[in-house]
């Protein structure tokens, strides 16, 4: 029996800029809460973890419908 050793060759992930506390400009994770506005309204809830800054930041996610299913 042989192993043979395989590579991945998976296309390259695409980069991912995490956001910044406005107040003292340190790296932000994750947001503390998520809130569903509507099905395509996301307001996301930030905590600096560094300063305790605290602040909303809103975005509008596009979908596009095919055959009746969003994608």
């Amino acid at each position: 029996m042989t192993l043979h050793q395989g590579t991945c060759t998976a296309a390259p992930l695409p980069r991912i800029k995490l956001p910044a506390c406005p107040q003292c400009g340190d790296m932000l994770l994750a947001p503390l809460l998520a809130e569903h506005v509507s099905a395509q309204h996301v307001r996301n809830h930030w905590v600096c973890e560094s300063c305790g800054h605290t602040f909303r930041k809103s975005f509008v996610v596009e979908a596009r419908i095919e055959d009746g299913l969003v994608v």
